[in-house]
């Protein structure tokens, strides 16, 4: 009976990186850039950027740009926590800009496409808020200049 090599036992069981095991795409980009992607949210300790949270965030961001209605109005996330801040497109529009910043990129191209073709319908489908340009924290992106469900104000 044929036996196993030393160093076949000593190896370990599975080699593939663990941002490789999980299969498929991300939406409709390639396998390529979504490995990518992947990659980026294992290797990177920041609290929001975290294994799967591009994919949720792209998926929040079409289902807010595909509700019904003419005018859209982001409303602010009820908690803090990272799945919950998901709720607030304009967190989730964060998210993405974190994500783009730190592929490689080819990754990058692919992704900010599709983020360009979503914002230019969140632009669209949304309103500039006249408060907004007294808030430092509100003046850094477009997207958080925008009029917010039932809050005159947000904080």
């Amino acid at each position: 009976m044929p036996r196993k090599r030393p160093g076949a036992l000593r190896a370990p069981e599975n080699r593939t990186p663990l941002w490789l095991r999980e299969p498929g795409r991300i939406g409709s980009l390639s396998f390529a850039t979504s490995a990518a992607i992947r990659r980026v949210e294992y290797a990177y300790e920041f609290y929001e950027v975290h294994p799967g949270a591009t994919e949720i965030a792209l998926l929040r961001y079409r289902r807010f740009l595909a509700r019904p209605g003419r005018v859209l109005y982001p409303s602010l996330a009820r908690c803090s926590c990272r799945g919950c801040s998901l709720d607030d497109v304009t967190h989730v529009r964060d998210l993405l800009a974190d994500v783009l910043a730190l592929l490689p990129d080819r990754p990058r191209a692919e992704l900010s496409r599709l983020v360009t073709r979503l914002d230019r319908t969140l632009r669209r489908r949304t309103l500039h808020s006249p408060h907004a340009a007294g808030h430092p924290w509100r003046s850094r992106a477009w997207w958080r200049m925008r009029l917010y469900d039932g809050e005159v104000d947000p904080p």
